[in-house]
């Protein structure tokens, strides 16, 4: 590819993600530093990986609004509970896409596959996490803790149930199957950029997705020990638990957790869970 060519390319970049950010900030998405974060993001995903990594994000982002619209009067009511609303602010768009933005532009300065399998993964994770928070909490049956099994309020960190977890793993799966699915597309349509083969070495697709997909697992299953054990949680007046340090009658009580580690800090450890995971596996298989 010329140097005009990739300068035109890296322009159309940065107007495709500015429109994608405006639109999804005129939608209530995200607010207004999270659509700048969004569309920085985008371009540094399309203009390093090219559209399977770039579609792979879109895939994220418009599923995951989607499914955060699910319910939306009975999620009304647990919004106090989180520290942000519904609308994504630039910390939790860097939170949830930095990692494999990070690894997409490993994979096109080193070609090395490793980042590839581990970028698939990032996106697997953040997916299946955000599936299994905004559709969990729609379940009859209360969830339980992670690690203790006891009966939680719905939306409280650390709490799964089946519902939620059958949306975690249907979420992991979809970006498994569309990095396998799209290559040869992506091939076609960036023939310029670094693209990896899902048979490398005789190593089949399937295997792929079976690799990106219980990695995707790893990660939102960290996700929830972290919101368990480490996320710190508070006490309003009224008794309620909530992640929001300050309410509406002053400061909230600490109850657990470590002050910095909030659920931005925790969906950006499982994402890097995620992806050692499945770097792991592609070390392991000896791609």
């Amino acid at each position: 590819m010329t140097v005009v060519a990739s300068v035109l390319f890296a322009l159309v970049a940065v107007a495709v993600n500015a429109a994608a950010g405006y639109a999804a900030f005129r939608r209530r998405s995200v607010s207004g530093s999270g659509a700048v974060a969004g569309a920085a993001v985008g371009t540094t995903i399309l203009v390093a990986g090219g559209f399977l990594y770039w579609i792979a994000l879109m895939l994220f982002f418009v599923s995951s609004s989607a499914a955060s619209r699910i319910g939306g009067r009975r999620k009304q009511r647990l919004e106090r509970m989180h520290e942000r609303g519904s609308r994504r602010d630039a910390v939790q768009v860097l939170a949830n896409g930095g990692v494999a933005a990070a690894l997409v532009v490993a994979l096109r300065i080193t070609a090395e596959p490793v980042f590839a399998v581990a970028a698939a993964a990032a996106f697997a994770s953040v997916n299946a996490d955000t599936w299994a928070s905004e559709v969990g909490v729609l379940s009859r049956r209360a969830p339980r803790s992670i690690v203790t099994f006891r009966r939680l309020e719905p939306g409280t960190s650390g709490g799964v149930s089946l519902l939620g977890t059958v949306a975690a793993a249907a979420g992991s799966l979809l970006v498994a199957v569309w990095f396998v699915v799209a290559q040869p597309a992506s091939v076609a349509a960036s023939p310029h950029l670094v693209v990896w083969s899902p048979v490398p070495g005789g190593i089949g697709g399937i295997d792929v997705v079976l690799a990106v997909f219980v990695a995707g697992l790893v990660g939102t299953t960290a996700d929830s020990v972290l919101g368990a054990l480490v996320q710190t949680q508070y006490r309003a007046p009224d008794g309620s638990l909530t992640e929001r340090r300050t309410g509406e009658h002053g400061a909230n009580e600490r109850v657990r957790g470590f002050g910095p580690v909030n659920n931005d800090v925790v969906n950006l450890l499982s994402s890097i869970a995620a992806a050692a995971a499945a770097a792991g596996w592609a070390i392991a298989a000896g791609l």
